[in-house]
């Protein structure tokens, strides 16, 4: 579909900017693969029109609005003429980035989460400017890592811890969380692992405003001395080389020529574990991991990250005394070892348990909330899109069970709010059940199995 944005006679299609700066963004990253010390003075000049444009259709129309309150589509009713503005000042070194809006969500163990609202025109500059360091960085980052990079998703990582585990024979495992990344990067560090690729002295120069913003919390105004915002629509890249740089590089050119045995990383974002094959290298790692965060301004979480046993000697160890074996959660799931129909040993996983009750209760308040604010249909298409959101990502090899209670809790909400759209009771369980025949919710299924994980190794 063709979105086309006029002023004084001129258009652009959605897909002509992307087009042409496709071809810009393709020769950057062929100069970054080619010649891995190349520093690059020019990236500025990529800030145009047609840049700006396609960064504004790709941010989310209905995010909240930052401390402006220009919306999404209040700024798209004049989209080339505020475009051609911002790239003036851009150019003239007048731009300013805007204060950010924080506010706090509440986290499962009682804590917050600081999450960081921009305004329309600083998220569409960071998200150019992300694009850009993209482009360049795609061709430095390492394997290892999986998180918010093209074609690699939290699938992907969960893929990579099996492997690893079973075809690698992992028997020690680092479960390791730092405490408050987003909150603790250092920004003098972060700008020197930058300079380390970007020379462009307008582009570190935006970064750095970006890094210092005010922030606006509860009518209070303080600069940031240190972190990224989360929210922040480069913070993501900005992350990603901080770890490629602490982290990816330190595993792969130092850790691992010092074990004797084999070293697994796996990182999304800033979630990570590594396996090892020998104890006496998991223990040095563990060791070893401490000091190098510390380095960089990073605090390991000594309540969240341990080292434990796990893997297949560790299961028949196990199986043969009757001991229970550790568990550890990645990206929403818990991992256990387990028998496979056939005997052999494979990854168990299922949903987190207070992430499956933390979404059962976000359900129930949005049905609560909505239940007679749309027509059936209407509401009947919400559930099910989310629904399917939820399928898609927690429909993973061996999670078929808990997805099974998931499905029938959501069933046993929906009869009930269904049932308090009006004063009277609408139908008893056998009229749902007729309902459900006529209007079926998604089923849980199993979009990535074991097949998918290990077609990788053939």
């Amino acid at each position: 579909m063709t979105n086309r944005c006029t002023e004084e006679g001129k258009q652009l299609s959605d897909t002509e900017p992307k087009s042409r700066l496709s071809t810009k963004l393709n020769r950057l990253s062929e100069i970054a693969r080619e010649n891995p010390t190349t520093k690059f003075n020019s990236l500025a000049h990529l800030l145009d029109e047609e840049c700006l444009i396609g960064s504004y259709l790709e941010l989310n129309s209905r995010a909240a609005t930052g401390i402006d309150q220009i919306t999404y589509k209040a700024y798209g009713e004049n989209l080339y003429a505020n475009i051609v503005n911002l790239v003036e000042r851009l150019k003239g070194k007048q731009y300013r980035a805007t204060d950010i809006r924080r506010v706090r969500i509440p986290k499962p163990d009682g804590g917050h989460r600081l999450l960081g609202i921009l305004v329309l025109e600083d998220k569409i500059v960071q998200r150019a400017v992300a694009t850009i360091l993209s482009a360049i960085y795609e061709q430095d980052f390492l394997d290892s890592s999986y998180g918010f990079r093209p074609n690699r998703n939290g699938h992907d990582a969960l893929r990579a811890v099996e492997l690893s585990i079973i075809k690698g024979r992992v028997n020690y495992l680092l479960d390791v969380d730092i405490k408050g990344f987003f909150d603790t990067i250092d920004h003098n560090m972060l700008m020197s692992m930058l300079e380390e690729r970007i020379k462009d002295r307008t582009i570190l120069r935006l970064i750095g405003k970006w890094l210092r913003v005010g922030i606006l919390e509860e009518g209070k105004r303080t600069r940031n001395e240190l972190g990224v915002p989360q929210g922040g629509v480069i913070s993501p890249v900005l992350s990603n080389i901080y770890l490629h740089y602490v982290l990816d590089l330190w595993i792969r050119e130092k850790v691992a020529k010092e074990l004797s045995g084999r070293i697994y990383l796996i990182r999304y974002c800033d979630d990570f574990v590594i396996g090892c094959t020998n104890m006496r290298d998991a223990e040095k790692v563990w060791c070893m991991l401490q000091s190098r965060l510390e380095q960089f301004g990073l605090e390991l979480s000594q309540e969240k990250s341990r080292l434990i046993e796990f893997g297949e000697r560790a299961y028949l160890r196990g199986e043969s005394s009757g001991i229970n074996l550790p568990t550890f959660d990645f990206l929403g799931f818990t991992h256990y070892m387990a028998r496979g129909r056939m005997g052999g040993l494979k990854l168990g996983r299922k949903t987190i348990g207070k992430r499956m009750r933390r979404k059962l209760f976000a359900l129930n308040e949005e049905l609560k909330r909505v239940r007679n604010a749309l027509p059936f249909q209407e509401l009947y298409k919400h559930l099910c899109r989310i629904l399917k959101g939820y399928y898609n990502y927690f429909g993973f090899a061996g999670n078929f069970a808990t997805l099974n209670k998931f499905d029938f809790a959501v069933r046993v909400m929906w009869f009930k709010w269904l049932n308090r759209r009006s004063q009277r009771k609408s139908f008893n369980w056998a009229e749902f059940t007729d309902l459900l025949s006529r209007h079926p919710l998604p089923k849980p299924r199993i979009l990535k199995g074991y097949s998918w994980i290990y077609a990788a190794t053939v």
